[in-house]
């Protein structure tokens, strides 16, 4: 049977024997990238290098040199090698998709200044420079096209910055978060993007030549673009994803949305005139943005990317390499002269860009340090230079073999800039906080849901995010009755806001929050569709008086009861003294009052009890209750109780270590009782606290959660602010929540 797969370039399929060397080439890019890659990571060098390495082994440098005719069997078929040829375009496409979904621009607004500075030096000088210093070059680098347009593709080669490679760097370094690892981070973000753009205008003169009109259509075509996938096409993707996941989280659909985007918008750059590999670094930017996402989908892209597609682009690259042109002298010294050149001008533009925007000169060493490894970018510019008939093959290996050499060097300059390089009193804090929150099990949650019809608990769980989750986009959802008129139901979503949300989200403030409307008459069920679209955690208002049948209230103990995210149920007391808010007074939390555990429900409620102390100054006292009993069997066995407070000691000192590294005050309590629900709740009612934090682990009966017996007398009697962290039962009886039945 013959496989139909059609060959690039030739119109015809591949026979058996092509399918065999396509198969053998993949496998052999494949398993020495991952080798080479493997032992350069071993060796604290960038996989990068092994896997470009791997490529120049198995070509003619080597490969082609000691078994010639193992060589020709494996490449020397035209019609299989424009297959590999295709594969590997593809996996540049994968490459920069998941380096769009690296690029914060966030990191670069924050650092706007500085990046700009520095991405000025660090780009214009080297790209000047070397863009003269090519125009010397023997003319065996240049290929079919002028020296003009050669000298450019050269200069861009040699003047980028490689994202994965500078991040890789400097997370081995440990320098990843420092204040000059973000700004290097930043600036590598704005280098690749503006490379990206001179890289699409070069290639559009290579294939038409240098006609104005094609260069302002394309240029045009390409503003369009941005301008669309910016507000059309992220609202689409948005519902695309929406609708992937409308039954859960649908990691096969949600990547499928996420591929045929990526591809589809190379389609339209390539369309244009430009590469394609813009348009997909363009779609990784904004499927990084989504409102609707699942983080397995980054994750499954990164894995696939990292194992397969990169591997076989890197290898592919150093595949064209043949070390063999290099051997005359003259383009040893050019190929030296241009990696020299290119390095001292990159770091001497970044150090003034830095000194300009105020940074030290350490800073700014640092900063050209790291920029100055090519890796990936200039392998893609000097690929496309190749294909497009603007380098030769000797030119092609020169800005490989500098990719190379940049990326093993750049480690060791940084090491030696950073030298004795100090972080301030507030990096310090800044770098042990965001330490914290990346271990921490719900501080690092960036996307909220707070489903709200408004009311005292709903308002104060809202002010209380703001302090526990600075960074987080905060979701506002509520329930619009059912239009009852056909003119209501024809309008759709023009209903009037009510009071409760709104202010909600005035205490939450317009910048840190959106709100949405959902018509449903099961509110429960709107609720867990929309928590399962990507969501990290879920606050909930106790808004609803209990009864003896109930935990919370009728909805949100349906919800709990099929919840599978983190939750935090506030509970404020009372409907408030202010039109049904709260009291000012009682919003800020100076005194908490925490019962300490150990399980990991009670981890996350001192990672809430000690972070909010700490915003308002204030003071907390982890309490630790041991549950003794009158039977005398056990109550006079004095080793036994010796053991239980020594246990009770060794859990409170950990977690007044760790409440001591949020910044907050803590006094500590380690106190044996023979009815510790009780004792809590008297300890809450008679002191003088402004909130109680515990801990539960929610696991869910067929109605309603279930947190223990002790958990429910609390609940119900506690008469002060109270914060419920409900963290969901690994292993339930009742299985995934994707599984249980939908009807509750």
């Amino acid at each position: 049977m013959t496989p139909l797969l059609a060959a690039s370039g030739s119109g015809g399929t591949l026979d058996e024997h092509q399918v065999l060397v396509f198969l053998m080439q993949l496998a052999l890019l494949v398993g020495a990238a991952r080798l080479l890659g493997g032992i350069a990571d071993k060796l604290r060098q960038p996989p990068v290098v092994g896997q470009i390495l791997a490529g120049v082994l198995i070509g003619p440098s080597v490969l082609g040199k000691l078994y010639p005719g193992v060589f020709d069997w494996l490449f020397s078929d035209s019609t299989a090698g424009s297959v590999v040829y295709g594969v590997a375009w593809l996996a540049v496409i994968m490459l920069l998709v998941v380096i769009g979904y690296e690029t914060d621009l966030g990191i670069i607004m924050r650092f706007r200044r500085a990046a700009v500075n520095v991405s000025a030096g660090g780009l214009l000088v080297p790209l000047a420079v070397v863009g003269v210093v090519a125009l010397l070059t023997p003319s065996s680098f240049i290929g079919d096209a002028g020296r003009g347009l050669y000298a450019a593709f050269m200069a861009l080669a040699l003047s980028v910055a490689a994202l994965p490679v500078v991040a890789k760097i400097l997370a081995d370094l440990g320098m990843l978060r420092r204040n000059f690892g973000q700004v290097t981070l930043a600036v590598s973000m704005t280098m690749d993007s503006v490379g990206w753009l001179i890289l699409a205008g070069l290639a559009g003169i290579a294939r038409d030549g240098f006609r104005a009109s094609d260069l302002l259509a394309s240029l045009g075509g390409l503003v369009l673009f941005l301008a669309l996938a910016a507000t059309v096409g992220r609202w689409a993707l948005d519902q695309a994803m929406r609708l992937a996941l409308r039954r859960g989280r649908n990691l096969p659909a949600a990547l499928t949305v996420s591929l045929v985007a990526a591809i589809g918008g190379g389609a339209v750059t390539q369309a244009l005139g430009l590469e394609a590999i813009l348009g997909a670094f363009i779609v990784g930017i904004i499927l990084a943005t989504l409102r609707y996402q699942v983080r397995a989908v980054r994750h499954v892209l990164e894995t696939v990317t990292d194992s397969f597609f990169a591997p076989v682009f890197f290898a592919f690259s150093g595949l064209r390499v043949d070390i063999a042109l290099l051997a005359s002298p003259s383009a040893i010294i050019w190929t030296v002269v241009l990696i020299v050149i290119a390095v001292a001008a990159k770091v001497a533009g970044a150090y003034v860009g830095a000194r300009r925007s105020g940074l030290s000169s350490g800073e700014g060493l640092a900063l050209g340090s790291g920029l100055s490894a090519l890796g990936a970018m200039g392998i893609v510019v000097a690929l496309v230079g190749l294909s497009l008939g603007v380098l030769s093959d000797t030119g092609y290996t020169v800005i490989v073999v500098a990719a190379i050499v940049t990326s093993l060097i750049a480690p060791i300059m940084l090491r030696v800039a950073v030298r004795g390089m100090e972080a301030g009193e507030e990096e310090q804090s800044r770098l042990e906080s965001e330490a914290i929150r990346s271990q921490a099990q719900i501080l690092g949650s960036k996307r909220v849901l707070l489903p709200t019809r408004g009311g005292a608990n709903s308002v104060y769980a809202a002010h209380q995010l703001k302090a526990l989750f600075p960074e987080a986009e905060v979701t506002v959802l509520t329930v619009a009755d059912q239009p009852t008129g056909w003119r209501k139901r024809l309008l759709g979503d023009e209903v009037e806001e009510d009071a409760g949300p709104g202010e909600v989200m005035r205490t939450l403030g317009p910048d840190r929050c959106r709100l949405i409307r959902r018509r449903r008459a099961d509110p429960a069920e709107v609720i867990l569709n929309e928590a399962a679209l990507g969501y990290d955690m879920v606050v909930l208002g106790a808004t609803e008086s209990t009864d003896s049948s109930r935990v919370f209230s009728t909805v949100i103990d349906r919800v709990l009861a099929r919840l599978e995210l983190p939750t935090l149920i506030f509970r404020y007391p009372g409907p408030g003294n202010h039109g049904g808010l709260p009291d000012p007074d009682s919003l800020t939390v100076r005194t908490v009052l925490l019962s300490v555990e150990s399980n990991r429900a009670a981890r996350a409620a001192e990672e809430v009890a000690y972070s909010l102390a700490a915003h308002n100054e204030g003071s907390v006292l982890a309490l630790h209750l041991i549950a003794e009993t009158r039977d005398g069997a056990f109550y006079l066995d004095p080793t036994s109780s010796s053991q239980n407070h020594r246990a009770g000691l060794e859990l409170v000192e950990e977690s007044v270590s760790f409440g001591e590294r949020l910044g907050a005050r803590v006094n500590a309590e380690v106190k044996p009782v023979t009815r510790p629900a009780g004792e809590l709740v008297d300890a809450a009612n008679t002191g003088s606290w402004d909130l109680l934090v515990m801990g539960a682990t929610n696991r869910p009966l067929s109605r309603r959660p279930f947190f223990g017996y002790d958990m429910s007398h609390v609940i119900r009697h506690v008469a002060i602010p109270m914060v419920t962290v409900a963290i969901p039962d690994v292993v339930s009886r009742y299985g995934s929540a994707d599984h249980r039945s939908e009807d509750i």
